[in-house]
């Protein structure tokens, strides 16, 4: 901000200079300034008196003509704008010597003398220095005569430094004013003399409230003594300290402040002054409250987060390491919420899971400790060490809790809650061991079927080890060409006739030996392998088909299984043509074989997708029939030709007469709708009598055949040439 040259009235210094030049000079009446410039008279001297005032005088002097160009200079003058000597100065005009912004008011104060309006003016003004810096000099000026030509007499204060320290003043002023941080300015006993708005804005005390009262964060109440007692004597050794601490406002509620405070010391010892400088911390602590809110907890549930549950389980550990007491932990999971997210969506799952977990809450006592491990997931710290009988009674009060229909934006959804168990120490001295050990005792109840409680046990830690290193061999069986075909023959129940055989896997380990379907078929589902297994397995099978066709043996079909992740595969329809194109297996050749389950999970993809794999020429079988969703009703919807019933029907015949009943149904109206009926798991010949008695038009089991690898299948039905009839 350019400050502006100011005008004034003399002062009585400058006043009684001019009446010692008075004494020298006449006053001449006011002339008009003249557009010809005087030639200044450079030969001529000054009058005694002023030639005395001019070399005695602290100020600067200097005479212009009437046209402003100076005429005499004293060497004080010629020092304060940068010239050596004064002689320099003489001729220079005010248009050198003033700055531009200046110009025209002194240029109107000059004429203002020269036309008589005024005899004397004081005013102040930016001078131009030599070496074209500006300074403040306050003029005090008058008209006189001198040499016969009227000249203006000018006396120059050097106030530079002045308003240099006005400014910087004003300047420092207006920041206390206008900053948003408060500030108090006390004596040496606290006693506060200056507060700025900000102060009052943030404290609620007016600053005459404020004045002369002992300032209660440098003194601090009853409670902040320490750290009042600890600033004290580092701003006397330092001189300087900072740190949050609690104040009140007017209005008696409690903020957090953080303050700095200056000592001001009159001498080298003596402390006169304190500053303090302040702020309301109130946003930034809440914002760091909040940080440290969401570090901790669940964004969704807002339950304690894994990292805070692992803090708070350790601290738990080490309390009862100390105390000798025991600890319970429960590992959940939730059942079928995976169908939630992908039926209803992510948004109706996460309100779901909002809506199950304060439903845990509920059931939890205080001490407990709740949080979400991931997903879907939760567990569960108990608070003391309660008795076993507590533990399971509490895990089923939690079980049933999640049995109860959930409604979420007005649909109903039913989920169920699986549950493992672990204690301390008796099932792990670390959280870590603790948490693996609970989760694989819930892995062990859903396996059990869901919706279960399941307290852990070294057998299961054995077991897991063992899924974890099947696991891992199996991902890579495939590309070591660990996987063989056995194959089961289907014989006619009339007469015995070899007419199919289904292709089962076998995995033959390098270390374990043959590894039976039951011990690595539901894993391969679980990791997403089965889909690779199973495009291996129906190349293999078309192969073993192609070569016994090309032999001359006569089999019937081959029969290989889908399974239901295998049959949801996008590129299910060019794996099946590919296996065909690849063999050369005629496509009647193949019977596809697909759970009802498979089927059910999504029924109108189910029939266009089955009708477009009848369209490559291969039979389609609904295998393990009666123990899925399906009804006999429901199976003329699909394009099928085969109906396998499932061997927990015929297990039971000709004994059971549920099982009698049933199996003679699915016979009767699978051949009403143009089906082939075959029964899996014959093992007796009374079996096998009612089932051919019944119409039963295939067999498969025990009773006729284990399944065989290649070579004895072929040694045992067509050595020799025999031909097996179709």
């Amino acid at each position: 901000m350019a400050i502006q040259a100011r005008y004034r009235r003399p002062s009585a210094a400058v006043a009684a200079i001019t009446a010692a030049n008075a004494a020298h000079v006449d006053t001449v009446p006011a002339v008009q300034l003249r557009t010809v410039p005087l030639h200044p008279p450079h030969d001529l001297a000054l009058p005694p008196g002023l030639q005395h005032l001019a070399t005695q005088t602290l100020l600067g002097f200097y005479l212009l003509d009437a046209s402003g160009c100076i005429v005499h200079a004293n060497q004080k003058m010629a020092h304060m704008l940068g010239y050596e000597h004064a002689d320099a100065m003489k001729g220079l005009s005010i248009d050198a010597l003033v700055a531009p912004e200046d110009l025209a008011q002194v240029r109107h104060q000059l004429q203002s003398r020269l036309n008589g309006k005024q005899a004397q003016s004081r005013f102040t003004c930016r001078a131009l220095s030599r070496d074209g810096s500006r300074r403040w000099i306050d003029v005090h000026g008058s008209v006189s005569q001198y040499a016969g030509k009227t000249v203006l007499l000018e006396l120059a204060l050097d106030v530079n430094q002045q308003v240099q320290s006005a400014w910087q003043s004003r300047l420092a002023e207006r920041v206390f004013e206008s900053t948003s941080e408060g500030i108090l300015i006390t004596d040496e006993e606290f006693c506060i003399l200056a507060v700025n708005p900000a102060f009052t804005r943030i404290t609620g005390y007016r600053a005459d409230e404020a004045m002369g009262k002992r300032s209660r964060m440098l003194t601090g109440a009853s409670a902040q003594a320490e750290i009042n007692r600890g600033m004290l004597e580092q701003l006397t050794a330092q001189g300087h300290w900072q740190g949050e601490m609690k104040d009140r406002r007017k209005d008696g509620n409690w903020y957090p402040a953080w303050l700095s405070i200056s000592a001001i010391r009159a001498s080298q010892e003596d402390i006169s002054h304190y500053v303090g400088v302040f702020t309301d911390n109130t946003i930034r602590k809440e914002a760091e409250n909040k940080l440290a809110y969401l570090a901790n907890h669940d964004s969704l549930t807002g339950l304690l987060n894994r990292n805070s549950l692992m803090r708070k389980f350790t601290e738990r550990i080490d309390a009862a390491q100390h105390s000798g007491e025991q600890l319970a932990l429960f590992f959940i999971d939730l059942d079928r919420f995976k169908t939630v997210n992908d039926t209803l969506g992510h948004h109706a799952g996460d309100l779901l899971l909002v809506a199950a977990a304060e439903r845990l809450h509920q059931q939890l006592r205080a001490d407990d400790i709740l949080a979400r491990f991931g997903g879907d997931e939760f567990v569960v710290v108990l608070g003391d060490s309660p008795p076993p009988h507590l533990i399971t009674a509490l895990a089923q009060r939690l079980i049933d809790s999640m049995q109860r229909p959930f409604t979420v934006n007005g649909q109903e959804m039913f989920i169920s809650a699986s549950i493992g168990s672990a204690a301390y120490p008796e099932h792990g001295a670390d959280a870590i061991t603790l948490l693996k050990n609970a989760d694989i005792a819930m892995y062990r109840a859903k396996e059990r079927g869901k919706s279960a409680f399941q307290l852990f046990n070294k057998e299961m830690s054995n077991h897991a080890l063992q899924q974890m290193l099947l696991e891992n061999s199996l991902r890579h069986a495939l590309e070591r060409q660990e996987f063989e075909l056995f194959y089961q023959p289907q014989f006619a129940a009339a007469d015995g006739v070899i007419c199919g055989a289904e292709a089962l896997v076998r995995w033959r380990h390098p270390t374990l030996g043959l590894v039976a379907p039951g011990m690595f078929i539901s894993l391969a589902e679980q990791t997403g392998l089965i889909v690779p297994l199973g495009a291996w397995i129906l190349r293999e099978a078309c192969r073993q088909g192609r070569v016994w066709l090309d032999r001359g043996y006569r089999f019937g079909r081959i029969a290989v299984n889908l399974s239901p992740r295998q049959f949801s595969a996008d590129d299910l329809l060019s794996t099946i043509d590919d296996a065909l194109a690849q063999s050369g297996l005629p496509s009647a050749m193949l019977e596809l074989e697909i759970t009802e389950g498979a089927i059910m999970q999504n029924p109108q993809e189910a029939v266009v997708l089955l009708q477009r794999m009848r369209a490559l020429g291969v039979t389609i079988s609904i295998d393990d029939f009666g123990t899925g969703y399906s009804s006999l009703a429901s199976l003329k919807q699909y394009p099928l030709d085969t109906l396998k019933i499932d061997r927990s029907f015929v297990q039971g015949i000709p004994h059971d007469a549920d099982d009698v009943a049933i199996t003679e149904a699915i016979i009767a109206i699978a051949h009403k709708l143009h089906l082939q009926v075959v029964a899996e798991g014959v093992e007796t010949v009374e079996q096998h009598a009612f089932l051919r008695a019944a119409g039963c038009d295939i067999v498969q089991g025990y009773l006729h055949a284990q399944p065989l690898q290649v070579s004895d299948i072929e040694s045992r039905w067509y050595s020799g040439g025999a031909q097996a009839e179709s």
